[in-house]
């Protein structure tokens, strides 16, 4: 503002629309450059009373600064409707959204992906559960583990085979005792043979 505005607040001339309109601007200006403070500020620089810049500006109807626009959240993935307004299927591209978010949750944190899936795309947690194990999916983490496949031969049990070598050699001890018995009776038979010889000398 020129110092003719200046000069004119110290003899109390009523100012000019011009000098309205440019501490008006300057006030407008500023608050679009810094969000805030325009008003005290030219009041400041044009030596005017803030209560006046606050009445000027609200006669003209300043416009305020502009919020910066909040960022849009992300919408779940709706099924698309039919004819008669009734939620078609959820498509294999949409279930694999789910899905896969499930997945990296959970890999990035352990659990939890069911139900927080759930909460974003706006599904039942049945469902979700339901779509992973479609998917071969486990909802704590992680594929499920395929079935062990059995060996193709069957190990004997180390019970059975002590057991087989057991009776073979109790098999094997009666044989022998029964050798023996035999032995032993022929060569009592002898000894008796040879005790009558020698007696009858």
């Amino acid at each position: 503002m020129s110092t003719t505005t200046k000069k004119a607040s110290s003899k109390g001339i009523r100012y000019t629309d011009e000098q309205k309109k440019e501490v008006i601007d300057f006030a407008v200006n500023y608050n679009a450059a810094n969000g805030r403070g325009g008003q005290s500020k030219a009041a400041e620089k044009f030596n005017i009373s803030q209560l006046t810049v606050a009445s000027w500006l609200k006669s003209v109807k300043a416009p305020k600064a502009a919020k910066a626009p909040k960022e849009a959240k992300a919408k779940a993935p709706k099924a698309a409707a039919d004819g008669r307004g009734k939620k078609s299927r959820y498509s294999d591209d949409q279930k694999k959204e789910v899905t896969d978010f499930v997945v990296a949750y959970n890999a990035a944190n352990g659990r939890g992906g069911a139900s927080t899936a759930s909460k974003k795309f706006g599904i039942s947690p049945l469902t979700v559960v339901a779509w992973l194990g479609a998917a071969g999916v486990s909802s704590k983490g992680g594929k499920k583990a395929a079935p062990a496949k059995a060996s193709k031969a069957a190990k004997a049990p180390k019970a059975a085979v002590v057991s087989g070598g057991l009776n073979a050699k109790l098999t094997s001890l009666l044989a022998l005792s029964n050798q023996i018995d035999k032995a032993e009776a022929e060569l009592a038979k002898l000894k008796s043979r040879f005790a009558s010889l020698k007696a009858a000398l």
